[in-house]
């Protein structure tokens, strides 16, 4: 029997958010957050002794968030976001009069600690910076998806599905590092209840026509599979890699993920396999000089 592969080291960075001590484990948890290594996670929050308390539950949502967005369930993904942005105090969300949607709400967050900061002797504690930084991923998260669900003209035909499919495959999977090391068993994810699909790292036709359909009906239920003759039409993957990326390249990063009108957090990193697939697409279809 193979013994189980330890978790690789990685390099201890200071938290920004407070010093170590009871939240430690949640302070790199948010770190790893910040960058989409929601792998990690889950294994610090298996072995963290702050586990029990109420931001460690909306810790591990996001980290389960980002894993349906690993697999493309886009419409999970949205109501996993939903309850972690629950489990924040209410000053760091808005609720819709009309659905119930909970979100977090970045500029509210972003003010009240500056108001705080402005009190005298008004220090951030390690719990308060700790809330601050999962309103802010909840809110980053929330707003991808948003805007992929609110933008139908985004997927106007099967093909616009499928090559915006392959690009957020790109950003999850093809580029983001943490596909890429041998971070947890197996048998540990099963253990917080997930599963990774064994093809997950694979663009096949199954894996990419999947995840453009359930990307259309994210946006209208209304709206049919894409098909295999979508694929076929496209080129396979070869062709379908090389739209994405020349589309890619002509979008600015921030308006790719968040949107075109969204706010850019200085403090809130894009998620590396984002930025790793939007640097490749500018490397590989370099938009023309205008000098």
């Amino acid at each position: 029997m193979i013994p189980p592969v330890p978790p690789r080291p990685r390099e201890e960075v200071p938290s920004p958010y407070g010093p170590d001590g009871p939240f430690r484990n949640l302070h790199r948890c948010a770190q790893r957050l910040e960058t989409g290594d929601w792998r990690e996670v889950l294994a610090l929050l298996g072995g963290d002794g702050t586990s029990t308390h109420k931001l460690a539950a909306v810790t591990r949502l996001l980290a389960l968030s980002m894993f349906q967005q690993t697999v493309g369930d886009v419409e999970q993904a949205w109501s996993v976001l939903h309850d972690a942005a629950r489990g924040l105090p209410p000053g760091f969300t808005k609720v819709d009069p009309d659905t119930g949607h909970v979100a977090a709400v970045l500029q509210g967050a972003a003010l009240m600690l500056a108001h705080e900061q402005a009190e005298p002797g008004g220090a951030q504690g390690p719990e308060r910076r700790l809330t601050l930084a999962l309103a802010g991923i909840t809110w980053r998260e929330q707003t991808e998806l948003e805007q992929l669900r609110n933008r139908p003209y985004l997927y106007a035909g099967a093909r616009d599905a499928l090559v915006r499919a392959c690009q957020e495959f790109l950003a999850w999977v093809e580029f983001a590092p943490e596909t890429w090391r041998r971070q947890i068993p197996p048998g540990q994810l099963q253990s917080f209840g997930i599963v990774l699909p064994r093809t997950l790292h694979q663009p096949t036709r199954k894996n990419l026509c999947e995840r453009a359909s359930r990307l259309r009906k994210f946006a209208d239920p209304a709206q049919g599979d894409v098909s295999d003759s979508v694929w076929a039409d496209i080129g396979g993957y070869p062709g379908l890699k090389a739209l994405a990326l020349e589309s890619l390249s002509t979008q600015h990063l921030t308006a790719w993920r968040l949107g075109p009108r969204s706010p850019v957090p200085k403090h809130l990193p894009v998620r590396t396999g984002c930025r790793a697939a939007w640097q490749f697409a500018q490397d590989c279809c370099p938009q023309p000089s205008l000098n």
